[in-house]
């Protein structure tokens, strides 16, 4: 990779492991004082997300191992250690119980992946297959936020940090420019693109989610 590109890599790879601890570390304060608006089974669907995506370039790293695919997984690790930070603590202090909404999510999850474990059998795939996994990871994280942009819409957002709103957009978009990065160092493979395919839909169900939070 040029010189100039691998920087930009770089940058973007710091960028992240800072959003990350920002997005994390104001999320973990809020909660500390109040959890309006936030949804056990949202944390819980974001945690599986991360995973799914952390397995996913786990395994782009593996086929092609390289300096921005490696920051590609250490970029997912990040992630995945805050939000399950902000999960413990959310059940540690049990002001968020499961409710109606988290049982909607949950169903919504269920009907979600039975839909794509169709799929995977109509097409014959594997439950290892990339795209299935970034179908698992588009229910995991695009379901979840949809019922959470009702939920903040309905009974109010406190819950939910604007630094963590921010980060998130900027994180998403970064991450993205990471995977065209790996993309364009190693080219486009099933892990590649599964992992951008669900990223897309965590950015479009974010926006709903701001949108609420701004009006609600």
């Amino acid at each position: 990779m040029p010189a100039i590109k691998q920087l930009t890599a770089d940058l973007l790879f710091v960028l992240q492991i800072v959003l990350a601890l920002i997005s994390g570390s104001s999320q973990f304060i809020r909660l500390l004082t109040t959890s309006q608006g936030v949804n056990v089974s949202w944390l819980a669907s974001w945690l599986t997300f991360l995973v799914i995506n952390l397995e996913l370039t786990l395994r782009a790293h593996r086929s092609r191992p390289s300096r921005v695919t490696l920051q590609t997984v250490l970029t997912y690790g990040a992630w995945t250690s805050v939000i399950a930070a902000n999960l413990a603590l959310l059940l540690w202090r049990g002001t968020e119980t499961w409710d109606g909404k988290d049982t909607v999510t949950a169903v919504m999850v269920g009907l979600g992946l039975l839909l794509i474990l169709l799929y995977a059998r109509i097409r014959r795939l594997g439950l290892t297959d990339p795209l299935v996994n970034a179908g698992f990871g588009m229910c995991f994280i695009g379901l979840p936020q949809v019922t959470l942009a009702y939920k903040i819409f309905t009974v109010g957002g406190a819950g939910l940090a604007g630094g963590m709103l921010l980060a998130g957009h900027i994180g998403i978009t970064t991450r993205l420019g990471q995977l065209w990065f790996a993309i364009r160092e190693a080219g486009w493979d099933r892990n590649r693109l599964g992992a951008a395919l669900s990223e897309l839909a965590n950015e479009v169900t974010w926006l709903l989610v701001t949108v609420a939070w701004l009006v609600g």
